[in-house]
């Protein structure tokens, strides 16, 4: 683990123990905060505590859990020490004034206090006299001396005093930075464009009715960034595609301009970089990291609800890199003013430039996606076994990716292309797959059974209020859950024209878009054929 991995976990783990001692989370995020690991030397660390107000009221009386914290991240052995920006002694003062002084000012414990073995040491600095306490060496000055005793411990005072200068630079005389082992880089362009996958691209994204306006929206300014619409914002439920298009821009436009600065980021990442940047005094690298790309494409904005800091950080980031006219698209689960708790002069930014939506891939289109990441992993699947992967797997492209996934192992362990068995036996992990396999007959029989008609009204050429509605419905769901040609149900239900089918099927969605209690009535119907309840 890197040091600066290390410096991460003492911080989380600082910041858990003062939690479990009953501080609020606000409280001991900001003592954790205070405590900056800046160098080492062997097994000796030297940590900031920038804040006098801090040092002196807070961290010292937390300062044994401090210690404690520290050897579990760096070791037993090590020798932990807390630096402040506190007034050091007087040289000229007399012992007792030092010690006074020195107590006030400690960040760990009184110099009066009689040593404890093991017990944290203080040190406090300025231009010329380190003062430290100790378990086991006294760096305290030693003003007269009258012995070989004296002397022999004024030599390894005034050593120890030595080596504690040679790791810790008073900050008085130079601002100490945190050091190189303590700080994370800013990441070059070249290292920020690896963000991108470059395995999603326009190329492998498949598309569709359901995703249209989204593809082409981000085709349309991968080709010419910040010159059409700004920002792009495209919102949709989950595992439709969304990361898929954003990784698809950025790599288009690096393609286009190998030299540009292209950042990729999720909302989370965006935070959790602001939060390392207060910790390590960083903020001004943070703002010329971001306010220095050609375009930000940020994932899952949603996520920033309710984090006030961070949303205003990200507004002026956001307002820096428009006023440049710098590309940004950024995703969500939600329509921006349907996000929660997040800022209405964000919401409004969102709002000014274009909206696409993703919806659930409809039929044809899970086919599409299924034939498409079949070829790419070698899949061989018969049409049969598509066509019964795309009547259950209906909202989320991730699902049909891990089913593939699963079905493109075992056939390369047994060396059999996917059977129905088989692939039902994958996707009974993730949705209930029904025993029996639906059929246009079953179908019929659910919806005869829900409206209490007899199947041969249902079949019949009678166009009555009360069957209309019912046998379409039965269609709508035959087209829905079967994929099932509209000549095929046209066939079953007795009609000669599929014109009629076509016709049913839209309007069956228009009432389920709405009538509230036909989108019920039709999820009902969903869940009993989908669980064999019929």
């Amino acid at each position: 683990m890197s040091s600066v991995e290390k410096s991460e976990v003492f911080f989380e783990k600082l910041k858990a123990r003062l939690i479990s001692l009953g501080l609020g989370d606000a409280v001991a995020h900001s003592i954790a905060s205070q405590v900056i690991p800046v160098k080492r030397d062997g097994a000796t660390i030297i940590a900031d505590c920038k804040s006098q107000f801090h040092g002196a009221l807070i961290v010292s009386a937390k300062m044994n859990e401090i210690v404690e914290v520290a050897k579990q991240v760096w070791g037993s052995q090590i020798e932990f020490y807390v630096r402040s920006e506190s007034e050091a002694v007087p040289a000229s003062a007399p012992k007792r004034t030092r010690s006074r002084q020195a107590a006030s000012t400690s960040l760990f414990e009184s110099p009066e206090a009689e040593p404890k073995k093991n017990s944290p040491r203080t040190l406090l600095k300025d231009n010329k006299k380190t003062i430290t306490s100790s378990a086991n060496t006294a760096f305290e000055e030693t003003p007269n001396l009258s012995s070989s005793t004296d002397k022999k411990n004024a030599s390894t005072t005034l050593q120890a005093s030595k080596n504690i200068n040679q790791i810790a630079t008073p900050m008085h005389i130079a601002p100490i930075s945190i050091a190189d082992d303590f700080e994370s880089r800013p990441p070059s362009h070249a290292e920020q464009n690896r963000s991108l996958n470059p395995e999603l691209t326009f190329t492998t994204f498949v598309r569709g009715q359901s995703n249209l306006i989204a593809c082409s929206a981000c085709e349309s300014i991968a080709k010419s960034p910040g010159n059409l619409t700004n920002p792009v914002f495209i919102y949709g439920a989950t595992g439709l595609g969304k990361t898929h298009l954003l990784h698809s821009v950025g790599n288009e436009i690096l393609r286009q301009n190998p030299n540009w600065n292209i950042k990729y980021v999720t909302s989370v990442d965006y935070m959790n970089e602001l939060i390392q940047s207060i910790r390590f005094y960083k903020q001004e690298e943070f703002r010329k990291r971001y306010n220095n790309v050609d375009v930000l494409l940020v994932d899952d904005i949603q996520f920033l609800e309710s984090k006030d800091s961070t949303q205003l950080e990200f507004f002026h980031t956001f307002n820096d890199l428009f006023q440049k006219k710098k590309q940004i698209v950024i995703t969500s689960d939600k329509y921006p003013k349907d996000i929660p708790n997040i800022e209405e002069r964000l919401k409004s930014r969102f709002l000014q430039g274009l909206i696409a939506d993703i919806e659930p891939p409809g039929f044809e289109d899970r086919v599409a996606i299924i034939e498409t990441k079949a070829r790419a992993l070698s899949l061989r699947l018969t049409r049969d076994v598509v066509l019964h992967i795309a009547a259950h797997v209906k909202s989320n492209v991730r699902e049909i990716q891990g089913i593939l996934n699963n079905l493109a192992m075992t056939q390369s362990m047994t060396g059999a292309p996917p059977s129905i068995e088989s692939t039902n036996a994958h996707l009974r992990r993730i949705i209930r797959v029904p025993a029996q396999s639906l059929d246009l007959s079953a179908i019929q029989k659910a919806v005869a059974t829900h409206f209490g008609i007899k199947l041969s009204e249902l079949m019949s050429q009678d166009r009555s209020q009360r069957l209309v509605i019912p046998r379409h419905i039965a269609m709508y769901l035959s087209r829905e859950l079967l994929g099932s040609a509209t000549t095929e149900i046209a066939e079953a239900f007795g009609k000669k024209n599929h014109t009629t089918v076509m016709h049913a099927v839209e309007k069956v969605k228009e009432l389920i878009e709405k009538d509230a209690s036909t989108r019920a009535i039709v999820n009902e119907l969903k869940r009993k054929l989908d669980q064999n309840l019929v």
